[in-house]
């Protein structure tokens, strides 16, 4: 019997991580043009969530390699893990997807 390769396994607990609407938009936020890293406040913010419950969608992601977390002081910053680059190609997916279909 075949093994699947490591890095099929690694992929598929990626997409696993981004099976919830929220972490899909928190993909697309620090995918933006413009936008390279944000705090858990500015993230927070953007998805009008409390602080518990958008760190906990942050913690999966980071968990699983789809973000990375820098700490300034009192306050953490997260970003796509550029180490992969499946996970930029989704952001930059999804937010072309959103451009050309706003309603939806």
């Amino acid at each position: 019997m075949k093994t699947i390769d490591e890095s099929f396994i690694r992929a598929s607990e990626m997409m696993k991580a981004l099976g919830h609407p929220v972490r899909i938009k928190i993909l697309s936020l620090l995918g933006g043009k413009r936008i390279l890293k944000m705090s858990v406040k500015q993230i927070q913010e953007s998805l009008g969530l409390t602080q518990p419950q958008t760190s906990r969608h942050l913690i999966v992601m980071k968990n699983c390699s789809v973000l990375s977390q820098e700490k300034e002081g009192y306050n953490s910053y997260y970003f796509i893990n550029d180490e992969y680059e499946l996970i930029r190609c989704l952001a930059i997916s999804i937010n072309k997807c959103m451009e050309s279909n706003p309603n939806k």
